[in-house]
């Protein structure tokens, strides 16, 4: 009984580990005071910050997440220019 819980703890363990993304490896790169650059596993994140008086106020402008072939909008907020 004892070998057969060990067996599904560690088959756990292993299908577990594929689902998460290790962060360890990614990059951070401050463009300038209002965008960074997130690179982590073959995407970009190029993510830009709009001056914001109140700090409990989120102050991300726009999120736009970059591969190879295409780049997507994640999030943005109003009018971006």
């Amino acid at each position: 009984m004892s070998k057969l819980l060990i067996l599904m703890i560690f088959t756990l363990f292993s299908f577990a580990n594929d689902k998460f993304i290790n962060m360890k490896s990614c990059e951070s790169l401050k463009l300038s005071r209002f965008t960074t650059l997130i690179s982590c596993h073959n995407i970009d994140y190029l993510v830009e910050y709009k001056l914001q008086d109140d700090e409990e106020k989120d102050n991300i402008k726009k999120i736009t997440a970059i591969t190879v072939n295409d780049q997507k909008i994640i999030k943005t907020t109003g009018k971006v220019k």
